[in-house]
């Protein structure tokens, strides 16, 4: 049996012994954290970004705008299955491939470092909000894209840092999870090029280049990413266009993205989280290659972080959960140290993970009994002045059940035209696929794809519109319609209260196009 005195020490071969301490850790942390997941599935609603990846998902496709398809394939492919569009059902996908994460953050630092060191490591990925929330639960390029690169990682650990067998072997599984990783989402490929860079460094490694295994991997994941290549070619690389031109960068250097940039990836992580996770970067950057096994994470840690974080500097923060692929690949080395320091009797490292655990086990309940609820704006008025962001997990149910009321769902002549892409996804979630929903707004993303406008011509619409006061969509929209009526708002309801009005419009004869960019 391993002591906790032993974790320091990796032993692949008493890591795969028997049922340990650490093991039953994982073990219990996957249990307690695949319930939660599946409690806040069916208790709170789908994001803005789960909403529209339902929608789209309805039309199968080798690409999509937004992101390469994988995410999409799963929650169409379960919509299909079921028969239905029921959120809960279609995050179980991403709740079961967590626990995989989970497991595989386990088993690579287990056989690197030692069994405590990725037990530690498997239970901090679990205390950091942007991989145990969004990653662990929602529908999300993310969930398949860390699974999938894990899986790289852990067959690339067998040919390049053990003796695991015949290295090609691992070298074909490696190229094959690294594809469906570049399927799930474009951050994948920053990971590869830190294998590169680990390959080029490391003396060891370099001569594997003269080896079969990393061109026969490399082929194989270029070849999973061929659908990807195939839809953006007839589609005048749409989605490449869009994905860049969201880190172009303004005049000068700005430093005060860059220090927004790095606060949003802290608080995605938590702070008393994140400074550790840098912490281990830096040292490993200090220590170099000499250092195989630590070198070889930090490599593939140092693209997604510093591209992601640098890019800011441009004068665009980007979004704080960008460089959460490489933050994945420090854990290992996180929980190295972690159990080094239990294994010498740190109280102060203990306290430490108690009161992580219990920080984001209390944060996580603010935030969703918020969310379900909205308990904290009914308690404190004018708490959120920029917008409760909250709102974003409540589902439409509302506007459903009160256009089907109104007879407004009765005629299967009418379309239902949203104002924006965001809008778009939560009313055709909310709606269901049979209400054919087009997004008339100047940046679409994949609803551009979805209908063709001019085949809606001489068709009435439901123009619906999300308004913090009154609405001026009439006036907007006259151009591109013959008449257009308001009709009576609808209420979305949270916890019983009013949460969000939604401006009805009914617009005659739709007879010009509306200009969009999809780019």
């Amino acid at each position: 049996m391993i002591r906790p005195s032993d974790a320091h020490e990796p032993d692949e071969h008493r890591a795969d012994a028997i049922i340990t301490p650490a093991t039953m850790l994982v073990v219990a942390v996957i249990v307690v954290g695949t319930a939660v997941r599946v409690l806040l599935a069916a208790t709170i609603g789908l994001g803005v970004d789960e909403s529209y990846a339902v929608a789209v998902a309805r039309q199968w496709s080798l690409g999509y705008f937004d992101h390469p398809p994988l995410a999409f394939w799963i929650a169409g492919a379960v919509a299909r299955l079921t028969g239905h569009e029921n959120g809960f059902v279609m995050r179980l996908p991403f709740i079961v491939m967590f626990a995989g994460t989970t497991w595989l953050v386990y088993r690579i630092g287990a056989r690197q470092f030692g069994e405590w060191a990725g037990a530690y490591a498997a239970l901090l990925v679990n205390l950091a909000p942007v991989f145990s929330v969004s990653t662990g639960g929602w529908i999300l390029p993310d969930g398949p894209l860390m699974f999938f690169l894990l899986l790289a990682v852990a067959c690339l650990t067998r040919a390049l840092l053990e003796n695991g067998g015949p290295a090609l072997s691992w070298w074909i599984a490696a190229g094959l999870a690294a594809g469906l990783a570049l399927l799930s989402k474009y951050q994948a490929v920053l990971p590869i090029v830190g294998l590169l860079t680990f390959l080029l460094t490391q003396p060891a490694a370099r001569r594997r280049l003269r080896t079969p295994g990393p061109y026969v991997g490399g082929a194989l994941a270029a070849l999973l990413f061929t659908p990807v290549i195939a839809w953006n070619a007839r589609h005048g690389w749409a989605s490449f266009r869009f994905q860049l031109a969201r880190g172009a960068s303004e005049p000068g250097l700005h430093l005060g993205a860059l220090l927004e940039n790095v606060g949003g990836q802290a608080g995605y992580l938590l702070p008393w989280i994140w400074l550790p996770l840098v912490a281990v970067l830096w040292r490993g950057l200090v220590r170099g290659p000499r250092d195989a096994k630590r070198w070889f994470f930090i490599c593939l840690a140092i693209w997604p972080i510093g591209l992601f974080t640098l890019v800011a500097l441009g004068g665009k923060p980007g979004l704080p959960h960008w460089p959460a692929a490489g933050y994945l690949m420090l854990f290992p080395l996180l929980g190295d140290v972690v159990a080094s320091r239990m294994a010498r009797g740190d109280a102060r490292v203990r306290r430490w993970l108690a009161a992580s655990a219990i920080a984001f086990a209390i944060i996580l309940a603010i935030v969703a009994t918020q969310t379900a609820t909205g308990w904290m704006t009914r308690l404190v008025p004018g708490l959120f002045r920029r917008g409760d962001p909250t709102l974003e997990a409540l589902d439409w149910t509302d506007l459903r059940t009160t256009l089907a009321t109104r007879g407004l769902l009765r005629d299967s002549s009418l379309f239902v035209a949203s104002t924006s892409w965001i809008e778009g996804g939560k009313i055709a979630y909310a709606l269901g696929e049979r209400v054919t929903v087009v997004c008339l707004c100047r940046n679409p993303h994949h609803f551009a794809y979805l209908h063709e406008q001019r085949a809606l011509f001489g068709r009435d619409a439901l123009l619906l519109d999300r308004t913090r006061g009154s609405s001026d969509a009439a006036r907007r929209y006259a151009p591109y319609f013959a008449t257009i009526d308001s009709l009576a708002p609808v209420v979305v309801r949270r916890g019983g209260y009013p949460a969000l009005t939604i401006a009805v419009f009914r617009a005659h004869d739709f007879r010009v196009p509306y200009p969009m960019h999809t780019e």
